[in-house]
């Protein structure tokens, strides 16, 4: 499995409901009472029954649903063949996990500023993709059963910029972990006459075209 495997098999995903314990299977009402009993209802809220019947996943459940690999945050952290503090998120390739003690998620890539990941984040929330800010975590790990590739799909959506301190909305383009602005919205935000010649960019400024 490659990072933009776990990716996409998360993604797919997205919705899920979270219960402790459960690792991608339909929660009977045998396995919710005795998950509630097992770890409490601190863990596995009495609003939880409300799930039976559903595929339910924890947060170390839905990364071993995608690998068949059946390990816990801890362990996860344990295994990893490389650690590095969240800090340094963006030198992390797609696919990597995010981890603090207790949860674990995937590191979905940067929009625009933001890095973003895919967790079973609790039972409020369940499988969800948000940005890294809305979770405390501390770390990102690599592990030796996942192939990593600094590649990343190309994904454009509206983003804003700040021209001389002037809100502008421009299409950005994010692309191997690196965001690009389009030439011509740039251009425009700058108030630059855009045009080509042939496969060149050019770009004329008000004074150019005294």
């Amino acid at each position: 499995m490659t990072g933009q495997d776990l990716v996409k098999f998360a993604r797919s995903k997205l919705g899920t409901p979270y219960v402790y314990g459960m690792k991608g299977t339909v929660m009977t009402q045998a396995n919710f009472n005795y998950l509630q009993n097992a770890y409490g209802k601190r863990c596995v809220w009495d609003s939880d029954e409300k799930k039976v019947g559903k595929v339910c996943v924890d947060c170390s459940g839905l990364i071993s649903w995608a690998t068949g690999v059946m390990l816990g945050s801890s362990q996860l952290f344990d295994k990893a063949i490389r650690k590095e503090p969240i800090r340094t998120i963006e030198d992390a390739p797609i696919g990597a996990l995010v981890w603090m003690r207790g949860h674990v998620g995937i590191y979905t890539g940067m929009r625009g500023m933001e890095p973003y990941y895919i967790a079973a984040d609790g039972s409020a929330y369940g499988v969800r993709e948000v940005p890294l800010s809305k979770n405390n975590f501390t770390h990102w790990l690599l592990m030796d059963d996942i192939e990593y590739t600094q590649e990343d799909k190309e994904m454009v959506e509206k983003g804003k910029i700040l021209v001389d301190g002037e809100e502008f909305l421009v299409e950005l383009i994010f692309k191997d972990g690196t965001n690009y602005i389009k030439v011509r919205d740039l251009g425009e935000a700058l108030g630059c006459r855009v045009s080509n010649k042939g496969k060149i960019p050019v770009l004329e400024t008000m004074q150019s075209e005294r």
